[in-house]
């Protein structure tokens, strides 16, 4: 007698169904702002405001108003981001407005992991659990110190918020279109990075002949001309020299050290290797050799998507350098100019997480295995940032609070040497 067995159960991916489901992105958004603030929780339990979040954005928004400071250039270009974050701050006490201010910057932190983990993200970097692990890459990426948790630098993780949102999928619903739009205008307005962006969507839009794309790179046109015009009307009064030629070997030692070690050991595990033997030298020479295969292959084998991500972190590298003040050498010291190197870290991490699914390709996948594993110890490292200095900023406010109206006060702030002065409403 023939017995009828059961259908065997198929096979299913780990894949969530999570277009707009609003509890995941919740979720999602406690979590990520969670991590973040273990890093440092000085940055919400402790707030203190760190260099331009108090003695340029705030204190602008305060002494001037809102309209006045809102268009103030500061370091040569537009930080509409920031000025408006530190205009929604004014309504709160002075006691309390670091701490606002700092959860502004680490919401805008949190952004890319909702990004990320959104069906937008399902083509380029199939598989749920593949973006679960990216997003955890990238929450606790190790040397990023000095851009965690202040508003300064969020300019940074809002020029990774706008490539992602040109490489993402187009989504037709409202909620989609208008956080596209308003962070690629955010950040087109925030620093120099559409004039960067703009080669990079087309490019995009020359592969997809998107229309939503065109609205975008029209975005970044509008904040590459406003920045245009206030570069050229500022250079005069920027400071100007005569860089010196860069060779070789101190181009190699910043990418190995900054980008590479930086982001697999941390800024501590950096600056234990970090010496002018012969033995870092060759650590350099090996990192500069394999980092360029890797380079190599990605941008003849890899998706179009991530390419283009690698374009955009070299440029930046690239303008980084070009536009640096500094001698070459203090480039290279573990810590130097953190906010510089963040995307070509991110584009870098990517890369050897997509060269870790590689099937075919075990001469590329072991090694991208073992260099995660490896990121793992810095991300152990590097989780806890240092915290900020106590410099008795309550005891600051509460003085400043009895202080008769018209009086210009100064409150020292973070990093030391750096001051805030308020004229007293």
């Amino acid at each position: 007698m023939n017995q009828i067995k059961p259908p065997s159960s198929p096979i299913v991916h780990w894949q969530l169904p999570i277009t707009g489901n609003w509890q995941f992105y919740t979720a999602t958004f406690v979590i990520a702002f969670s991590l973040l603030v273990s890093r440092e929780p000085g940055r919400i339990f402790n707030a203190q405001f760190w260099a331009e979040d108090g003695s340029i954005f705030y204190a602008d928004a305060y002494n001037l108003g809102f309209l006045k400071s809102l268009l103030a250039p500061y370091a040569g270009y537009l930080c509409i981001a920031q000025r408006i974050a530190a205009s929604l701050v004014q309504p709160f006490s002075l006691t309390i407005a670091p701490t606002a201010l700092n959860c502004i910057a680490l919401t805008i932190q949190v952004l890319p992991v909702i990004l990320l983990l959104s069906s937008r993200f399902s083509l380029l970097i199939p598989g749920f659990s593949n973006r679960l692990f990216l997003s955890f890459l990238y929450l606790g990426l190790p040397n990023s110190a000095e851009i965690h948790g202040n508003i300064s630098n969020s300019q940074w993780y809002l020029a990774l918020l706008a490539i992602m949102v040109i490489l993402a999928k187009p989504n037709s619903f409202w909620g989609w279109r208008i956080f596209d739009l308003g962070i690629v205008l955010l950040s087109s307005l925030s620093g120099p990075f559409a004039i960067l962006l703009i080669p990079i969507a087309s490019l995009c839009w020359w592969r997809r002949r998107s229309r939503w794309l065109i609205g975008l790179i029209g975005g970044l046109m509008v904040g590459a001309l406003a920045q245009g015009i206030v570069i050229l009307l500022t250079v005069a009064d920027a400071r100007v020299s005569e860089p010196s030629v860069m060779t070789v070997e101190q181009l190699a030692k910043i990418l190995v050290g900054q980008v590479f070690l930086g982001s697999l050991l941390g800024q501590a595990g950096y600056g234990r290797l970090f010496s002018p033997s012969l033995g870092y030298n060759l650590l350099v020479l090996v990192g500069a050799v394999l980092g360029a295969i890797a380079l190599m292959f990605t941008l003849l084998k890899a998706p179009p998507e991530l390419r283009l991500l690698v374009l955009y972190g070299g440029g930046l590298f690239v303008a980084a350098l070009v536009s640096a003040r500094v001698p070459w050498e203090h480039l290279m010291l573990p810590g130097a100019a953190v906010r510089y190197w963040y995307i070509p870290m991110v584009a870098f991490v990517t890369v050897l997480t997509w060269l870790a699914r590689q099937k075919y390709q075990r001469w590329l996948r072991i090694p991208a295995i073992v260099l995660l594993a490896v990121m793992g110890t810095g991300m152990i490292g590097d989780w806890h940032h240092p915290p900020l200095k106590d410099l008795k900023f309550q005891e600051y406010v509460a003085a400043f609070e009895q202080a008769p109206p018209g009086t210009t006060f100064t409150i020292p702030i973070n990093p030391t040497g750096w001051f805030m002065h308020l004229e007293k409403h």
